[in-house]
């Protein structure tokens, strides 16, 4: 939004014509300025879910890869198990 420049002010009229004029531009301010503050919440709900939901499949998918580290020893023992029976 451009900045509000003041005219030259030579009488009372011109005056009149500033004021409604920064009046008007100061209403065009807070009006943008509402519309930013409705939309807050919703950038900040993107913001954090889009930090959140990588962080938990992070940990979800290491927690799953430890998982499957932790099978890797069961799968051998049985493995052997069925390799002395056939044998």
């Amino acid at each position: 939004m451009p900045a509000f420049t003041p005219p030259s002010i030579k009488n009372q009229e011109e005056l009149r014509k500033a004021i409604a004029q920064l009046k008007g531009h100061l209403a065009s301010q807070e009006k943008d300025l509402g519309e930013r503050a409705a939309k807050i919440p919703s950038q900040l709900f993107k913001k954090a879910s889009g930090a959140i939901v990588p962080a938990v499949l992070t940990t979800a998918s290491l927690a799953g890869a430890w998982n499957i580290l932790k099978l890797v020893p069961v799968a051998q023992s049985l493995f052997s198990i069925f390799k002395k029976k056939k044998d």
